[in-house]
């Protein structure tokens, strides 16, 4: 019950701030609505003070969530009227199958070779897919950590480089976010 309480929260904040033509504060209300990793599970007593909540970072374009708090922002967004894309990490753990999975997962025009394109084809998934609200989440995060820590760096960098780039080019018109979910 909790979770479907924080979702309407979370669109209702979402349309008032959307209204306002505040794109990427409406994607910050969303976020700020998921539950948090202590919202879904037992209430912590009140000896111990509730942990606090890594990753919920809202002057970024990347947030770490639990697949819990994924579940919960991916169908808001998607309600929101987000176009929302979700990869898994366990098919990126190698330069180029990250480049070929994410290019043919997302609909990119063409392949992607380099770090460079894929800034470019994605600070560019709002003409693609005629939405100025994208969010990509990355389920399994952790595999393409785990199988390559340079890997997963320059993709957080890339997907950081992407929202700046979405945003700048459209004169801040697209919200470009990234949910990296381990």
């Amino acid at each position: 019950m909790k979770t479907i309480v924080i979702i309407a929260i979370a669109v209702s904040a979402f349309s008032s701030a959307a209204s306002a033509g505040q794109s990427a504060g409406a994607f910050g209300s969303l976020l700020a609505a998921v539950p948090t990793a202590e919202a879904t599970q037992a209430a912590p007593s009140a000896a111990a003070p509730a942990p606090a909540q890594p990753g919920l970072n809202l002057s970024s374009g990347l947030s770490d969530l639990t697949a819990a708090q994924a579940g919960a922002l991916t169908g808001t967004a998607r309600t929101a009227g987000f176009a929302v894309f979700e990869l898994d990490g366990a098919r990126m753990t190698s330069k180029p199958e990250l480049l070929a999975y994410v290019s043919g997962t997302l609909g990119l025009p063409a392949d992607m070779d380099n770090w460079d394109a894929m800034i470019d084809y994605l600070g560019d998934m709002s003409q693609f897919h005629h939405n100025s609200r994208v969010l990509i989440v990355i389920k399994n995060a952790g595999a393409i950590r785990r199988a390559d820590p340079k890997l997963y760096s320059d993709l957080r960098d890339v997907a950081e480089d992407s929202c700046e780039n979405a945003s700048q080019w459209s004169r801040s018109t697209v919200t470009l976010k990234f949910a990296f979910v381990d």
